[in-house]
């Protein structure tokens, strides 16, 4: 992946931000089934060439990368690959001091990068298209990936954009709808801020652990901008209390203590435990989950 970054950096082109969508948007696509379709005669329809013995095997064939089948090889699955190719695309994207990938992305991603995603081809902006699409996966790296590089989208190419992409597209409601379980993603929260605020994604410390100081820190001196990401957040906030809730009753639980008013200092106090803090990094969330 280091070389093949170094060589994208060497050579920004429009036609390369459209194959870099290209590839990842066929590492995520599932092909539909031909189960439906009407099977044929094993004899065939046409007479066999004389000289051929039907009885001898035919020769394999060969499975390729994009063929929709996840593909093992030596090292990584399609998806995998595709995850790594999607993380140097938003390394690119959202580069700290550099807004002219950002904008020659939303210039260059044509309808090309869009053939697959039928079902919501009725939206206007084929680029909003693949990144909302992208918010549909089960993937949470894809996810947020994916929402970052909308995030520094909206910001910076302001106002005009975020009404379009909030009226005529629909984003926000899309949004609203996909993002609300992964409410428990530490790193998806500060990017939603990042939309609420319109504060550049790109100068975010995503190294830094997700506590209340850090947040506080990151937006205390920032102003509401685009509310239209509002009803996103109530959204995720809403169904992180109904699994709070649903789980009360686990020992693990913070709620497990039902008295009146019993515990609630320590409810409200910060956990001292330092194993329980949680961390904005996408990879070390991620990590964490496999232990």
């Amino acid at each position: 992946m280091e070389a093949l970054t170094t060589l994208v950096k060497c050579n920004v082109t429009a036609e390369v931000f459209r194959s870099l969508a290209l590839f990842i948007t066929y590492a995520y696509h599932k092909p539909s089934t031909s189960g439906n379709r009407t099977p044929r005669n094993q004899a065939g329809t046409l007479p066999l060439r004389s000289g051929l013995n039907p009885n001898v095997p035919r020769r394999p064939i060969l499975s390729t990368f994009l063929d929709g089948k996840d593909v093992t090889s030596a090292n990584l699955t399609k998806r995998q690959l595709g995850n790594k190719v999607l993380e140097m695309y938003s390394d690119m994207l959202c580069e700290k001091g550099n807004t002219s990938n950002i904008r020659k992305f939303a210039r260059t991603v044509t309808n090309k990068v869009c053939l697959l995603f039928v079902i919501i081809r009725a939206f206007a902006d084929v680029l909003i298209q693949w990144l909302l699409h992208l918010l549909t996966e089960d993937d949470p790296e894809v996810v947020v990936l994916g929402t970052k590089i909308l995030s520094r989208l909206l910001v910076i190419h302001g106002s005009g954009y975020v009404s379009k992409f909030a009226g005529k597209t629909g984003g926000f409601a899309i949004m609203r709808h996909r993002l609300k379980r992964w409410w428990d993603l530490p790193t998806l929260w500060p990017i939603c801020f990042s939309i609420l605020f319109a504060r550049d994604v790109a100068d975010i410390d995503f190294e830094r652990s997700f506590e209340l100081f850090s947040l506080l820190e990151a937006f205390s001196n920032c102003n509401v901008v685009y509310p239209n990401i509002l009803p996103v957040i109530t959204s995720m906030l809403q169904s992180g209390l109904k699994d709070v809730f649903r789980h009360q009753d686990d020992p693990d639980s913070p709620l497990n203590d039902k008295g009146n008013g019993q515990g609630v200092d320590a409810a409200l106090s910060v956990p001292s435990d330092s194993s329980r803090r949680r961390s904005m990094s996408l990879t070390k969330e991620l990590e964490s989950r496999r232990e």
